[in-house]
């Protein structure tokens, strides 16, 4: 079949889109092509994979202009199936689908009533959750299969005929990582270091973050804390200008993004990794991160929300790590010290994850689901 991606935010090698979903279709004989937004001219062709360029949506009104532009790039496509990952590219997708007959998938990577509802002022929050749930649950009638990125999303569709695959952010099973580079273990294998990785901010714990390392420094001053990836929510200037009032710029260390490649050697030279989602988000309770499984593979101990349900039985199921109130920084604080002081217990958390990584939570099985999800689409 001929699969088009339809992307909104999405950018061309992202983690889930391209690293995963995109390269096991292209692996499994299908033609794909990735609609996404980003700067100047689109990336060449990458293992299978063709790129067509949109304008990044800087705005809410843009994000809703998207859906015409990926409708109408998407139709010129002719494929077979599309599949948009956010509400937006869905809408195109079921336009395209008007227009030429084609099947729909949604990958359904958030839990869109709640993330589009905190757009509006909180009186109409509930009624905006509600009316996007009906229509949603509209959509989904016409639409040839859900995949669904963690099982607590499945409550979403009940009652509806709609196939749905539960397809997880998993990672690709492989050997923790070994080959970590000098200029990493100089600089951080000498010393206790966490990290966090991935897109941070204030709603993802970074100012309690910061109060828990006032209080961890004390106890150890060696401490290092690596945050690898994106400030997005929140402003990262404030949050420099907090961290170097607090006299630990030697203490929190931004490095930014990084190629997906490189990622397992930061977390490989790092003791513990961090989740920090705050509460308040229905999208943070029902949270699947990444990381989570990154962590995991490379057998590195996590320090994650005890409220964050998908999470928090996972970290359970596999005793992988310590369940803490994240809003808490006294708490978080005793999580990194207990780790760090006692490398046996953090030794045995990290091996019981990578346990359950390779017995269970691997992007080989869940690769195995979509790729049957597909074929049945395929045969209806």
């Amino acid at each position: 079949m001929k699969i088009c991606l339809l992307n909104v935010l999405h950018e061309p090698f992202d983690k889930r889109v391209f690293q995963k979903v995109a390269r096991s279709l292209t692996g499994a004989g299908h033609e794909v092509v990735s609609i996404c937004p980003c700067e100047g001219q689109p990336p060449e062709a990458a293992h299978g994979v063709r790129f067509v360029a949109i304008s990044p949506a800087l705005s809410k009104k843009q994000r809703l202009l998207s859906v015409i532009r990926l409708a109408r790039l998407g139709k010129r496509e002719r494929a077979d199936v599309y599949v948009g990952p956010e509400p937006e590219s869905w809408v195109a997708a079921l336009t395209v689908k008007l227009l030429t007959g084609a099947r729909v998938v949604y990958d359904m990577h958030e839990h869109a009533p709640s993330e589009f509802a905190k757009f509006f002022p909180a009186p109409m929050q509930p009624f905006i959750t509600w009316i996007t749930r009906r229509m949603m649950r509209l959509f989904a009638r016409f639409t040839d299969l859900i995949i669904l990125t963690r099982q607590s999303f499945d409550t979403e569709w009940t009652g509806l005929n709609t196939p749905r695959a539960l397809v997880i952010n998993t990672n690709h099973l492989q050997a923790p990582c070994s080959e970590i580079p000098d200029t990493l273990r100089e600089q951080y294998a000498p010393y206790p270091t966490i990290i966090h990785q991935g897109i941070f901010g204030d709603v993802r714990g970074s100012y309690q973050l910061l109060e828990a390392m006032k209080i961890a420094v004390q106890e150890i001053p060696e401490l290092r804390c690596i945050l690898l990836g994106e400030y997005k929510w929140g402003s990262e200037e404030e949050y420099r200008k907090a961290v170097e009032a607090a006299g630990l710029s030697d203490h929190i260390l931004f490095l930014g993004n990084v190629p997906y490649d490189e990622v397992p050697a930061y977390i490989a030279v790092a003791r513990a990794g961090l989740i920090l989602f705050q509460p308040g988000l229905l999208n943070h309770t029902l949270a699947m991160p990444h990381k989570l499984f990154d962590y995991m593979r490379e057998m590195r101990p996590v320090i994650a929300p005890d409220f964050a349900l998908e999470v928090a039985h996972i970290v359970k199921e596999a005793d992988c790590g310590i369940l803490v109130d994240v809003t808490n920084p006294p708490v978080i604080a005793e999580a990194i010290v207990k780790l760090l002081q006692d490398p046996d217990e953090a030794k045995r958390l990290g091996e019981n994850g990578r346990r359950l990584v390779e017995t269970k939570y691997n992007w080989q099985a869940d690769e195995k689901r979509l790729l049957e999800a597909f074929l049945a689409l395929e045969r209806r």
